[in-house]
């Protein structure tokens, strides 16, 4: 019954005597003797088969069937991570070894470099572990990852939910990507209302995430992981930057997780709510299991009063403590050397697409405040266009052609505004939806289809103020018009694909936003528009949007055709006709088509940059 099993999951099929089972598309797979099958796999007796949190033992005549009802157990078997800081070589796990039993509350406390987020990141699956194992249920966490990422959930530090986004909204996402294709819309709803209740924020369904305290977005982004009924949670310090009592609350829903069949593990700092949990790891300096066990016996290990004596301890003597831990319970022996793990399967890429182009608009609706911004920024810019235009428009070629160079700077401005934010502010959301099965592939088109469509209605929005106020229509006629359209949502669209990989380029995104007026200034100034270019330097214009934005207005409005005459001490100077602006289709084409090629390069270049996500740590 557990909501991550596909509707048809998998079919026992004869053939000639023999048993065969197959894979029916499922989201998350069919282990049989913890490997994986792919396509049809014959079976033998007492064959172990396993799909989600079910085991099943073949027998040639029947099937024995085993739940998993009470959470899962994890076994870390002689972990070590090694860590590059510059040239030197650090040990961030040192050989430790655990066992965690199901339904248990499980904290991993330490000082300042013990390794806490190291080890739950090995324990989660988010990093392979230079020697030793992890298995869920006697199950590999690595050679079984895509079988196993439905049964868990990760909650790191930072929210992993969108501001954006009403509770309700971000969970009916979540649920459509995570969950199983063909689950029915009851079950969904379902699983979205129970993530709700077990995080008691029912009376917060239809509020903005970005309107909830710390603590409920803390709890939020418990309930996204909670979606497909995971039977094992980790918590990357939960209560960081809480009040005692609101701490103490979201250690009691934690603790009623455990109640309700889950296994939760969790890092915490806080000495506050030791004594609900089943059992502490202890971590020294240096990634050293110095105790695992409960709280009273850990006092008595350590001969301390409270944790907080046994914090101090473990701050001077963390090798005395490691060594006599290990003499009463030596480390288990784990593999020499980890499987490399497998990455996660992407099923499902156009539903994922369709999901989220939905999730991405919902988003820019939402936020009305930044959209209206968006959407007013490009008739404001006609009007400040407008301003300075003396009335030789479209009759004299200098002012036409200043017009259009600020048009094209404009469109460059506003394409990077729509995105030069918009993939580095969700780097941990990304890095989670990755880790559950998420098409990187799906997500940048999904990007790229919502802002390209944005870009639309800005260049309606430039082209239509402008060529109202200018009186463009009346001057140059319908084709020209819709030429100079087309060529500026191109433009647009084209700064956007630069922003998008920007970025992905940029961490954090108070970082990024000098990008823009920097790449503004290369335009500008490398396009061929103010200033001669010649040699090397004219050969960089070819690589600059606005140089072949500029090449399809000049076409598409004759700019070549135009008197440009310039009194100068009493003589007409007369304007050589320049090849940038040379009125043939072939022309015209050319200009879009590299407009174009630049939208498709720096999408592909996004999408190639987004793969680190595999390897952040």
């Amino acid at each position: 019954s557990h909501i991550s099993v596909s509707r048809i999951h998998a079919v026992l099929r004869k053939e000639n005597d023999e048993w065969f089972i197959l894979d029916q598309n499922s989201e998350n797979g069919i282990l049989v003797n913890d490997d994986k099958v792919t396509g049809k796999q014959l079976l033998h007796n007492k064959d172990v088969i396993t799909i989600i949190n079910i085991k099943m033992v073949f027998t040639g005549s029947a099937l024995y069937v085993g739940l998993f009802g009470d959470g899962m157990s994890v076994d870390a078997a002689d972990l070590v991570v090694k860590r590059k800081k510059g040239r030197k070589e650090m040990t961030a796990c040192d050989h430790v070894s655990f066992q965690i039993n199901p339904g248990e509350l499980v904290s991993i406390i330490g000082g300042p470099g013990a390794g806490k987020s190291t080890l739950m990141k090995v324990l989660c699956g988010y990093l392979p572990p230079d020697q030793g194992s992890v298995s869920f249920n006697g199950v590999d966490l690595y050679r079984n990852f895509n079988s196993l990422k439905s049964l868990f959930g990760y909650v790191p530090q930072q929210d992993v939910i969108y501001g954006d986004l009403t509770l309700y909204e971000m969970l009916r996402y979540a649920a459509e990507l995570r969950l199983p294709r063909d689950s029915s819309a009851e079950e969904k709803e379902e699983a979205i209302h129970n993530a709700i209740a077990l995080v008691g924020l029912d009376g917060e369904r239809n509020s903005l995430i970005s309107k909830l305290s710390g603590e409920q977005k803390k709890r939020a982004s418990i309930a996204a992981e909670l979606i497909p009924d995971p039977k094992l949670l980790f918590l990357d310090e939960p209560a960081c930057g809480l009040d005692p009592g609101t701490e103490r609350s979201l250690m009691q829903i934690l603790r009623g997780m455990t109640e309700t069949g889950k296994t939760v593990i969790l890092i915490t700092n806080s000495t506050l709510q030791m004594e609900m949990c089943d059992r502490i790891i202890f971590l020294g300096k240096g990634g050293w299991l110095c105790y695992f066990g409960d709280l009273q016996d850990a006092e008595s290990f350590f001969d301390a009063d409270d944790v907080t004596d046994i914090y101090a301890k473990l701050a001077d003597e963390s090798a005395q403590w490691q060594e006599k831990y290990r003499e009463a319970n030596p480390p288990s022996r784990g593999d020499m050397k980890s499987e490399k793990p497998a990455l996660p399967e992407k099923k499902n890429r156009i539903h994922q697409l369709a999901v989220l182009c939905k999730r991405c608009a919902k988003r820019i609706l939402n936020d009305r405040q930044r959209l209206i911004i968006l959407l007013a920024q490009a008739p404001v810019l006609s009007l400040l266009m407008f301003l300075v235009l003396d009335g030789s428009q479209f009759k004299h070629y200098e002012m036409t052609k200043s017009l259009f160079f600020c048009l094209t700077c404009s469109g460059f401005w506003i394409g990077m505004q729509n995105s030069v934010q918009e993939i580095c502010k969700e780097k941990t959301i990304l890095k989670r939806e990755y880790m559950t099965g998420l098409s990187l592939t799906s997500y940048i088109l999904s990007k790229a289809v919502v802002i390209g469509v944005l870009c639309l209605i800005q260049s309606g929005l430039l082209v239509g103020a402008m060529v109202c106020l200018t009186g463009m229509m009346w001057k140059t006629g319908l084709l020209p018009v819709l030429e100079v359209y087309l060529t500026t949502w191109l433009t647009v669209f084209s700064a956007a694909s630069m922003g998008l990989f920007v970025s992905c380029l940029v961490s954090k995104p108070d970082r990024v936003t000098a990008a823009a007026p920097i790449l503004l200034m290369l335009q500008m100034l490398f396009s061929g528009m103010l200033f001669t270019l010649s040699g090397v330097i004219e050969k960089i214009s070819w690589f600059m949007v606005c140089r072949w934005s500029m090449e399809g207005y000049g076409t598409a409005v004759r700019l070549n055709d135009l008197p440009n005459v310039l009194q100068r001490m009493g003589f007409l100077a007369e304007r050589e006709a320049e090849s940038f602006f040379e009125y043939t289709p072939g022309h015209m084409w050319k200009a879009w088509l590299i407009l174009a090629g630049f939208i498709v390069f720096f999408i592909l270049l996004s999408r190639m940059m987004l793969t680190r996500v595999r390897r952040e740590k």
